[in-house]
């Protein structure tokens, strides 16, 4: 028998599921009260207990994967050019990887909008804009309103790529922690998503799993590998 354990920590509840992936079935769920704001651990030891109890013997596994969607889950702001083609393109990367997107902009970002980034909970920004060799001059105006801004959540470039360097100054002077990915619509109509998509969830399991009080449960589970949303999109490609 080679059995997974596999954990949900959702905003209320966190959800445990024991699969013998031999003969592919679950052998057991339980369920307690997610506890982010105290420790974690206790509502994933109150779940193991259930577990236990459903099975009658302690529970062993050889190893362990999380998802989670906890202390509100993964949340982002999506900045483009048009609000149909480069904007709509940043919204999708976000979605794709797993985010609620909370704030969608385009064009040339106000002093207003630049106040709601700054005064919402979202944990990253995707700045996207401009096809490859295209229109540079709102993402690199758009990088210096945020680049002035009291913002320090981490930032994604992923925009034309003629305006990468500039932005790059831009946003390396002003000390701000950024990353470049591929342009998310490098021409007109299409959609280049899969490096932008990685980068926000290797930013997710390396930064925010720590803000949203999952580092303790770290030492329990082996991975936690995406934000739920995206663990369930990956589990309906399966099927």
């Amino acid at each position: 028998m080679a059995c997974y354990l596999l954990a949900d920590f959702g905003s209320t509840f966190t959800k445990l599921t024991l699969v013998d992936l031999v003969s592919e079935t679950v052998l057991a769920t339980s369920s307690a009260l997610t506890t982010v704001l105290d420790d974690i651990s206790i509502g994933y030891e109150k779940a193991l207990k259930e577990l236990e109890g459903k099975l009658k013997q302690k529970v062993s596994f050889d190893y362990s994967l999380a998802c989670s969607s906890a202390n509100g889950g993964l949340k982002m702001a999506a900045i483009g050019l048009v609000e149909e083609l480069t904007t709509e393109a940043a919204k999708r990367v976000c979605l794709g990887a797993g985010a609620k997107v909370e704030l969608v902009f385009s064009h040339h970002l106000t002093n207003q909008e630049i106040a709601k980034l700054e005064n919402s909970a979202i944990d990253i920004i995707l700045l996207a804009g401009g096809t490859d060799g295209g229109n540079d001059e709102v993402v690199i105006y758009n990088a210096k309103k945020l680049a002035a801004s009291k913002i320090t959540i981490p930032l994604i470039y992923a925009g034309n790529k003629s305006a990468i360097d500039t932005v790059s100054a831009i946003l390396t002077k002003a000390k701000k922690e950024y990353y470049i990915c591929e342009n998310v619509m490098p021409k007109v109509n299409k959609l280049n998503v899969d490096n932008a998509k990685a980068k926000i969830q290797e930013i997710f399991i390396t930064k925010i799993i720590e803000a949203k009080g999952l580092k303790k449960i770290e030492e329990k589970i082996d991975k936690i590998v995406f934000p739920t949303p995206t663990a369930v999109l990956n589990a309906a490609s399966l099927l």
